[in-house]
């Protein structure tokens, strides 16, 4: 899209628009949707958008199995994504079902296909949020780690959304429309901003 008018009344560019922002977010770290918050019960979280298919709505993100969202999707898989890019004045809000992959072909694959840098986060000693003392004893040193042990505590997210909710904001008129689909329909929306 070149120009914000592309979009502004159409629901099917409305779509194509924000089906692009993830696309790009994928591999574009400066992009607001690189890394959007993630919902699941009443634990928000920012993640890192690693890959987005818009033709089955899928998002995969990463995580550490000690994490308090994977306690949360336990017990409910219902989870929501929103971000909010300022500068675009865009708007995303998506609502779906996630999915746990661990020790499985999906995680395996996602493990492999990591920096070391990443791999190196899930090689901390505690879980993510517990309170500590002193922080200095949880600093990484590559020497005495085994990074291939952080594999254990990764896990791969599957977030496979049925609702998208796009918002535009502009001084003539804000746009919002909503994306809703059933049995692989897409039902179009506009919304009262």
């Amino acid at each position: 899209m070149n120009s914000d008018t592309d979009f502004y009344n159409s629901l099917e560019l409305s779509l194509k628009y924000a089906e692009s922002l993830l696309e790009d977010a994928v591999s574009n770290s400066k992009s607001i949707f690189h890394s959007p918050t993630l919902s699941i019960s009443d634990t928000p979280r920012t993640v890192v958008l690693r890959e987005y298919d818009r033709n089955v709505r899928y998002m995969r993100f990463h995580t550490d199995l000690r994490s308090k969202k994977i306690h949360s999707l336990n017990e409910n898989n219902l989870a929501f994504i929103h971000a909010y890019d300022p500068e675009k004045k865009v708007q995303l809000r998506l609502r779906g079902n996630v999915n746990l992959h661990h020790n499985d072909e999906t995680s395996l694959l996602a493990w492999n296909n990591s920096r070391e840098m990443s791999k190196l986060c899930y090689s901390v000693k505690g879980a993510p949020g517990e309170i500590i003392t002193h922080p200095e004893k949880y600093d990484l040193d590559k020497e005495k780690i085994n990074i291939e042990d952080g594999y254990q505590n990764f896990g791969v997210l599957i977030f496979k959304y049925y609702e998208l909710e796009f918002l535009y904001l502009k001084n003539i008129g804000h746009r919002r429309s909503k994306f809703t689909w059933k049995d692989d329909k897409a039902e179009l929306n506009w919304l009262i901003p």
